[in-house]
């Protein structure tokens, strides 16, 4: 009950005191004709108002009714200029340019011109903090130091920066309130930067216990006059300054806040930019052309606080907020432009088509910067500030079909990884595989979490095959305390049956994961459920494809021994028992002809000189493609001699992807030359096949999955040889640059 009373009374309590000074501002604070500034006295606008104008913007006031301004100043009282009354005249010493002068100025009392001018001004973003306050106080949750402070920060930031409008009256004491509040704001900054977006440390209760009561002893010093009248500004220049160096310090030494405290620092910047623009390009914040532009940016500071609270409970409205915050913050960017572009466009152009020539203008620039800018922006702040790869929408959109036709666990973890858990604003996570129905496999991946953080197997026989387990907050732990740090698990199934588990832990900004982030997991979870399947069907299918590849390499070699030892001798007895009356010309040629195909359907079968090694049968490859009667490329054959012998498979296999390399090349390339270089040591093998041919586009990775997807087949087929010899397969190629093959194997078996 006081939690719901206080969600009333205090929201109303700061509404009445803004509300007070509002008042004062429009209807105590007297209407003179023209504005100055409070400390200095000089003039800074003068409203026509029908009459003789004997000021000018730029003189400075030195005597009020013949006391001085610097008297009026130190007396702290009411403003002689701000209590009087309409239709008296004040008798004022102004300085000019080059001399100072007596002017007799009639008040004129209430004026449109003048209540315009204080209509429009900075004194509406009080009222902008007052809100973000009301909505945190009343929105946001939890309800702890975090959340109070937010909501101190944005009230008394409210109030101060009302009063500030009319301190220099003295109405209300409004010198003296504007001094407190600044007091109160320095320990409220700093505690609040120092919990934001996270606690740094050790809470150090003493510490802000004294703080606070020390800035409160200060601002009834200040009340009472026993410390310096202006001492309050170097209390608002340690607050500014402290909140901002925490801020760098957080963000230099913190990596898992730099998203939320760039995004403070970019509001900032936003917000304080167009005041600086204004300050040297117009002269005057409170001028009427600017002043929109200038009030639209300062929103951006409390709303860039509140967004960082609040966004972890947007749920399914997140993506449209983070859609919102780029539109804001570019609408802020064009208010700018305007401010830069607009006075200067102005300087060429007058009389009466002025106002519509400017109006086309910038309308003509806001939409051709808007058109080209605005996507590359948006961009940027989703990428950069709100740490977003992409929204949330278009991972299930980009990824699902991918997750569930992935060759390989390598390849799931890559997407997963990479791609959409970034997107997602995971930061901890790990997927299992399981063997059977109830014993965890290996992991697929783990980010962030040690192998002896995973859920033990007694844990995993408890788990449901279709719910999802979620802990927000500090609840129990959902799978033990190995696997404490995990907020979600999700069960991954197919047709009933256990498949895996995705577990999920810390989230920017805060681990929460809300309904419709739940929603998105569990359908990426079904995806990767049907991926682990068929994953684990195509091992299977690969591992027959292998041992038929292997035992097709033992059934050529001993096709080509048969061919070589049992056909070529018979061929070659049969010339030898035809008589010479019957060996006519024809029939020898013929015979030499058929010798040849034999020998070639040998070399092709496996090479002959593979029994003397690698380097030799690389070496004949070479020749023998160089001699082909239709080849128009030209071979270099630039490996070290070596005869050094590795398992007969493994040189097969190397073998036969130099092979698939060079008649890649010849035939699909177009290449006038192809090159093949490299070592064979005893401790493994190092081969390049290098062609200036016309390449293609290879995207991604130099995987058997990709090369399939692809389908780049000859690719496809080398990789696989590799990686049934625990070979590394790398293809770098370009459009128009050629291509280049680098195959690299290391004899695990050798022993130096």
């Amino acid at each position: 009950m006081p939690r719901r009373l206080a969600e009333f009374w205090l929201p109303a309590l700061v509404l009445g005191v803004l509300l007070l000074f509002t008042y004062a501002r429009f209807y105590m604070v007297s209407y003179i004709g023209f504005q100055y500034n409070g400390a200095t006295g000089e003039i800074s606008g003068v409203h026509d108002l029908g009459r003789r104008l004997d000021l000018a913007v730029g003189e400075r006031i030195l005597e009020v009714n013949g006391e001085p301004w610097s008297e009026i100043v130190a007396s702290h009282s009411l403003h002689p200029l701000a209590t009087a009354q309409a239709g008296e005249t004040l008798s004022l010493l102004v300085e000019g340019e080059s001399r100072q002068r007596e002017v007799q100025w009639q008040v004129p009392g209430f004026n449109s011109a003048e209540f315009t001018s204080r209509l429009i001004n900075t004194w509406v973003l009080s009222y902008v903090f007052w809100l973000a306050g009301t909505i945190t106080l009343v929105l946001v949750r939890p309800r702890d130091l975090r959340w109070a402070l937010l909501i101190a920060l944005n009230y008394v930031t409210a109030i101060w920066f009302l009063v500030g409008t009319i301190s220099n009256s003295g109405v209300l004491e409004s010198h003296f309130v504007l001094r407190a509040g600044v007091w109160i704001s320095l320990p409220v900054y700093l505690h609040f930067h120092y919990n934001f977006p996270r606690p740094m440390g050790r809470p150090y209760k003493r510490f802000w216990t004294g703080l606070y009561i020390t800035s409160a002893a200060m601002a009834i010093f200040q009340w009472f006059g026993w410390i310096p009248y202006n001492s309050h500004l170097f209390a608002l220049a340690g607050a500014v300054a402290g909140s901002v160096g925490i801020l760098v310090y957080r963000y230099v030494s913190r990596m898992q806040e730099r998203r939320e405290i760039g995004l403070l620092v970019f509001a900032a910047a936003v917000a304080l930019l167009p005041t600086l623009i204004v300050a040297i390009g117009v002269g005057q914040v409170n001028s009427s052309a600017v002043l929109p532009g200038v009030l639209l940016s300062m929103l951006a500071l409390p709303g860039a606080y509140f967004y960082v609270v609040y966004r972890r409970q947007l749920g399914g409205l997140e993506f449209r907020a983070n859609r919102l915050v780029s539109i804001y913050l570019f609408l802020v960017l064009l208010a700018i432009l305007g401010l830069l572009i607009i006075p200067i466009f102005s300087a060429f152009i007058s009389g009466v088509a002025e106002g519509a020539v400017n109006i086309v203008f910038a309308a003509l620039v806001a939409s051709i910067f808007s058109i080209y800018a605005f996507p590359r922006f948006q961009s940027f702040v989703e990428r950069r500030l709100l740490g977003i790869p992409q929204p949330p929408q278009h991972v299930l959109e980009n990824f699902a079909g991918r997750i569930s036709t992935s060759f390989s666990r390598d390849h799931l973890a890559d997407i997963l990884m990479k791609e959409v858990l970034p997107s997602l604003l995971v930061r901890q996570s790990a997927l299992l595989d399981f063997e059977g129905k109830s014993h965890p496999g290996r992991p697929v991946y783990m980010q962030a979490v040690r192998r002896s953080a995973l859920p033990a197997a007694r844990d995993l026989k408890r788990l449901p095959t279709e719910k999802i387990l979620v802990r927000q907050g500090e609840g129990p732990e959902i799978l033990g305390k190995r696997a404490g740090w995990a907020r979600v698990a999700l069960p991954l199934t197919v047709g009933g049956e256990a498949r895996g588990l995705w577990l999920l832990g810390r989230k920017d900004p805060d681990d929460f994961y809300s309904q419709a982030e739940l929603n998105l997991l569990r359908s990426l979870a079904d995806q990767m459920a049907i991926a682990l399947v068929n994953i684990s069907q195509a091992q299977s299918l690969r591992a027959l494809h292998r041992a038929d590849i292997e035992r097709q390499e033992v059934e050529r070699a001993h096709l080509a021994r048969e061919l070589h030892d049992d056909v070529l001798q018979r061929i070659s007895e049969l010339g030898h028992q035809v008589d010479d009356a019957l060996y006519t010309k024809g029939f020898g040629k013929r015979l030499e002809s058929l010798v040849g195909q034999v020998r070639n359907l040998i070399n092709g079968l496996r090479p002959p000189l593979m029994d003397q090694g690698l380097f030799f049968a690389l070496q004949s490859l070479a020749e023998e493609l160089s001699q082909k009667p239709y080849a128009k490329t030209i071979i270099k054959f630039e490996l070290t001699r070596s005869q050094v012998r590795f398992d007969p498979m493994v040189e097969q296999h190397l073998y036969r992807i130099i092979q698939q390399a060079c008649e890649n090349a010849m035939f699909h390339a177009d290449a006038r030359h192809v090159s093949i270089q490299g070592n064979l040591v005893k401790d493994g093998v190092d081969l390049v096949v290098y062609d200036d041919g016309k390449g293609f586009k290879l995207s991604g990775e130099n995987d058997l999955a990709h090369f399939l997807s692809t389908r780049h087949f000859g690719l496809a087929g080398m990789q696989e040889r590799a990686v049934m010899i625990e070979a590394k397969l790398f293809v770098e190629t370009a459009p128009g640059k050629g291509t280049r093959v680098r195959l690299s194997w290391r004899d695990r078996d050798h022993k130096l």
